[in-house]
């Protein structure tokens, strides 16, 4: 799998840069809710001034669902982008790039990351973190957004019920997992802002291409649940407007996020 979808520049947002601009707090209920309260009682913030959490009490997910942790085991982190002049019907093509950043960073510390649709990110078939992107608008363009992550980095172990589903850093390879969250954090950041640097995020086919060829179980046959029945399907890929491109029964359909989900 390629590594080389964004040709690195020299990127405007340094180690320095991103350094100065990363708060580190002890303990949050939501690093994105923190992030979004100070967006709007300080104008303006740098792009790129980031929230990370040591311990995040309240941190969210998908579909609303929570994102747990304990304490100095997980990157909670959330940075404010201000792409311009970026509608709201192109949302999909930042969750893509900012999902393409996250894959190309851990792709240099293990092997076999992908992208599981729409915003979760993959090892060996099980989960090591996600995405959740919050917009604020003005009209029908982006003024600004809050990108949350969670990824797994220091867990030894983790609860029974979801080991055959989640996995961290540290368990697919202790050592790369012996930096402090700080250091993940900011060599995170520096990835992703790189590769937004680099690429329009209105060239959608550039990023759809990157995005499925990186997509977890893409061409392999799976079970997913449909309006409460469960059928065999393969990934054909996503289209420009983030639907997912399902064959079953030899017809190809086409589903959003609320309407399908994997049963793996």
């Amino acid at each position: 799998m390629s590594l080389n979808i964004f040709p690195l520049q020299n990127n405007t947002f340094s180690r320095l840069y991103l350094r100065q601009n990363l708060i580190v707090l002890e303990e949050v209920t939501s690093t994105n809710d923190y992030l979004k309260e100070l967006l709007s009682n300080i104008t303006p913030l740098p792009e790129a001034t980031a929230i990370m959490a040591i311990h995040q009490v309240k941190g969210k997910g998908q579909r609303g669902n929570s994102w747990l942790s304990q304490p100095a085991e997980t990157l909670a982190i959330s940075f404010a982008l201000y792409p311009k002049d970026f509608s709201i019907q192109q949302s999909f093509n930042l969750n893509m790039l900012i999902c393409l950043g996250i894959q190309r960073w851990a792709s240099t510390l293990l092997p076999n990351v992908q992208i599981k649709w729409p915003n979760d990110i993959y090892v060996n078939d099980k989960k090591l973190g996600g995405v959740l992107i919050e917009n604020q608008l003005s009209g029908s363009h982006i003024r600004s957004s809050v990108i949350g992550i969670g990824i797994n980095i220091k867990q030894a172990t983790l609860p029974i019920a979801i080991q055959d589903k989640a996995t961290s850093l540290y368990i697919e390879n202790p050592k790369v997992s012996a930096q402090s969250l700080e250091y993940y954090a900011l060599s995170l950041l520096s990835t992703i802002m790189a590769c937004y640097e680099s690429i329009d995020l209105q060239d959608t086919q550039r990023l759809l291409d990157a995005y499925n060829e990186c997509l977890f179980r893409k061409g392999i046959p799976t079970h997913y649940e449909i309006e409460g029945k469960t059928f065999l399907g393969m990934i054909q890929g996503v289209e420009s407007n983030g639907k997912l491109k399902l064959l079953i029964n030899e017809q190809e359909q086409l589903f959003d996020l609320k309407e399908i989900s994997f049963k793996l």
